[in-house]
């Protein structure tokens, strides 16, 4: 498994608790507006061993809530499911992912504490968000998986501004009946994978927040972050 870093202390990776934070290396996407970009453009100088993160990690148990893999997008990893079993014998585990390996993500339920899910845009524009061709039938695959089997989980927009409010309700009507989706608020910090995306004004929160409220009723909670 290629790991390209290793944060010790993370307030943000897991709402509501501090956890250690892992990214590995690569991604099946190319999201013009993502912002750990460096993971998918920048070739990997040196990968951290699976064996120094679960001692790292073994140090660190007593003084944090968990861990969070993140990306890049782990499931490309085909030995993820092994390190992420090791590791959920040491503390709780939350899984990033695109959703795009269902069949990794089944492989990883009984060892994983919290799925957060990205849905990228309304099915009809996938492409255009992802960066490439994108199996919805995999996407909507994953989506029922985790409503059916995820200890806890959260479905995820990022709002670009290039998404209207009639695209939101797209994405709540698909994913109807999910326990939690949260929109995050655009931001540039750190930059984006498309240049062109750093000239984008982020939506107002107002509007954000009326967005989220309108298609509230799909869902047990809507909430808006980053804010």
């Amino acid at each position: 498994m290629m790991i390209a870093g290793f944060m010790p202390e993370s307030f943000v990776d897991w709402r509501g608790k501090m956890v250690a934070t892992i990214f590995t290396y690569g991604c099946n996407f190319r999201c013009p507006f993502c912002h750990n970009y460096t993971l998918v453009t920048k070739a990997l100088e040196m990968s951290i061993s699976p064996e120094n993160i679960l001692d790292r990690v073994m140090e660190l148990k007593d003084w944090i809530d968990g861990v969070c893999i993140t990306g890049g997008e782990p499931t490309i990893h085909p030995d993820l499911p092994e390190f992420v079993r090791e590791l959920s014998k040491i503390v709780p585990v939350k899984l990033d992912t695109n959703g795009s390996n269902p069949k990794v993500l089944r492989d990883l339920m009984p060892y994983v504490d919290y799925v957060a899910m990205d849905i990228k845009a309304p099915m009809e524009r996938y492409r255009e968000l992802a960066g490439t061709s994108v199996d919805i039938d995999k996407i909507n695959e994953s989506i029922r998986l985790i409503m059916r089997e995820a200890r806890d989980y959260e479905f995820r927009t990022t709002a670009v501004p290039i998404l209207s409010d009639k695209d939101f309700e797209s994405i709540s009507a698909w994913i109807r009946g999910a326990k939690r989706y949260v929109i995050q608020q655009y931001s540039t910090d750190g930059g984006t994978l498309d240049p062109k995306f750093l000239e984008l004004r982020p939506h107002d929160s107002t509007f954000l927040s009326s967005v989220c409220n309108r298609i509230s009723v799909n869902f047990r909670e809507c909430i808006v972050v980053n804010i």
